[in-house]
């Protein structure tokens, strides 16, 4: 019994060994690339060849030693801000509070700039406080904005849905640009295949943008495919609107 015992000790302790020497391994070639990052930065030149002969080399290495347990520490404190930004942010949006989500998602992105989610709820507060917006130099700012930050989120991630359909949004009933949200809403309809909203803007896209025909062929697949008698009523108006040639009589 005694023998079992020291085999698992043994074991434990060989396993402890090997990963202390895979973290020190991992810190050293963290260390050396941040060391030639340094060096590159102190003298302005490649710190391939900087490293080998640069005098100032024990010092960097040196200073990177003796501020590593600071810059974890900052790093992880970013982090956790990033995240409570993130956070609140959505919070706000919970309660309608768009401007102050806004703000807590700029304070995010200035910590996450290439994050697609927070660019995309950037942009959706943009876009809220442009609908609710007094006046007009700020309403026509916050509408410009929505539309940089659903890009800026589409640029990192083309295939986020989330904020190809907030633009095609702006894109038909905002912008008076409905040929630039049809190709978003074919792409958002391959991902988002259930989508009934999906369908139903691409539809008031391509009637928007002149293409009656087109409109009237997904009201009638919406009219189809759909299990839900508010939309397919809804679906089956519309084309009845646009077969009547927008007349209400």
């Amino acid at each position: 019994m005694m023998k079992g015992k020291i085999l698992k000790v043994k074991h434990y302790s060989y396993l402890m060994a090997t990963l202390i020497l895979f973290f020190l391994i991992s810190c050293n070639q963290a260390d050396s690339g941040l060391l030639q990052r340094m060096a590159e930065m102190e003298n302005g030149a490649d710190g391939e060849t900087l490293l080998k002969g640069d005098e100032n080399y024990n010092d960097l290495k040196k200073d990177i030693a003796k501020f590593r347990k600071i810059l974890d520490e900052k790093v992880d404190a970013a982090e956790k801000l990033g995240t409570y930004y993130k956070l609140i942010g959505l919070k706000y949006i919970d309660y309608g509070m768009y401007g102050l989500a806004l703000e807590a998602f700029q304070e995010a992105l200035a910590i996450y700039p290439e994050n697609p989610n927070v660019l995309y709820y950037a942009g959706l507060s943009s876009a809220r406080l442009y609908k609710t917006e007094g006046s007009v130099v700020k309403s026509g700012q916050y509408l410009d904005q929505a539309v940089r930050y659903y890009e800026a989120s589409l640029a990192v991630n083309n295939r986020f849905s989330s904020p190809m359909y907030g633009l095609a949004v702006l894109y038909v009933y905002e912008l008076n640009m409905p040929e630039l949200a049809i190709p978003l809403l074919e792409m958002y309809n391959t991902i988002q295949k259930s989508s009934m909203d999906g369908r139903f803007l691409l539809a008031a896209a391509h009637y928007a943008a002149g293409d009656e025909d087109r409109a009237v062929e997904l009201y009638n697949d919406i009219i189809d495919k759909s299990d839900d008698r508010e939309l397919e009523e809804a679906a089956r108006n519309n084309r009845n609107e646009i077969l009547r040639g927008g007349s209400d009589e």
